[in-house]
């Protein structure tokens, strides 16, 4: 239960009159800034956290309101993270410009168009002339680029353009387990899908999307069901494709498999997903 949150459900007056309330604190996020910065190996945490909670509240602020705009503490803890093993990664980069870096490409892939440059404003503000240009792969762009040329689409290379978008998605993919590719209607959410498998089974790295539309189906037959009697499982089709493509992978192999779930965003089916 949680009350207020979409697909949990709300508790009845009846059993809320048999508890106390309890008052909640908003955290200091500064604070856990500063600390999860020092835990990465940052020297001069407090005022790398100071930039971080300030261009966050001024992002939430400034920026449009978008359903999934998240600019809480589970957003803020995957951008540090990702800080540490950039941190790690160069240790000669100075912390200030790891810090924007790390701030810049987690966030700038879930940004509306029109967002980018405010964005990308505020972070030149609170970094001032603070250079780091976009890490370009030479191999996984040149496959990209050809690809969309190959099949007739215009080749835009620009920042947050559809080449910049591929890299995002797959750049996203090398840090998180799960992504979302929002957007309207015609929008390049399935060229921008398409491509990156294509441009992936190009280098090398057979790619294969196992395409399910979550609305067709109940979320029993989409998850698999336990039966209260005889405690028999019975797979769903999530259940299935996902023992199917977690099958180990011949020596010396390299493959990618992803499970695309075509179709809304809605509680009934993501919550379960959690």
């Amino acid at each position: 239960m949680n009350p207020g949150y979409a697909g949990r459900t709300e508790l009845p007056d009846n059993l809320k009159a048999l508890f106390r309330p309890v008052t909640m604190v908003v955290p200091d996020l500064e604070q856990i800034c500063e600390i999860m910065l020092f835990s990465e190996g940052f020297d001069t945490a407090k005022v790398l956290a100071k930039k971080m909670t300030v261009l966050y509240k001024l992002a939430k602020e400034q920026l449009s309101k978008q359903h999934h705009y998240d600019f809480g503490l589970r957003a803020l803890k995957s951008v540090l993270v990702m800080a540490g093993s950039l941190k790690r990664g160069s240790p000669d980069m100075s912390e200030q410009k790891v810090l924007m870096r790390a701030l810049r490409d987690m966030n700038l892939p879930k940004f509306v168009f029109d967002d980018v440059p405010l964005f990308l404003g505020l972070i030149n503000d609170l970094f001032p002339g603070m250079d780091c240009p976009r890490v370009r792969y030479a191999d996984f762009n040149d496959a990209v680029e050809a690809d969309l040329a190959a099949r007739g689409y215009k080749v835009m290379t620009d920042p947050s353009e559809q080449v910049d978008k591929i890299v995002q998605l797959y750049e996203t993919m090398m840090t998180r387990h799960t992504t979302m590719v929002v957007g309207q209607t015609g929008g390049g959410k399935s060229v921008i899908l398409n491509t990156l498998k294509r441009s992936q089974t190009t280098l090398g790295k057979k790619t294969t999307l196992n395409i399910v539309n979550p609305k067709a189906i109940t979320v029993a037959e989409l998850y698999g069901v336990l039966d209260p009697d005889t405690r028999d499982w019975t797979d769903g089709l999530l259940s299935n494709i996902f023992r199917e493509l977690n099958k180990p992978l011949p020596p010396g192999k390299d493959e990618a498999r992803y499970i695309v779930f075509d179709g809304d965003v809605d509680a009934v089916w993501v919550e379960n997903m959690n």
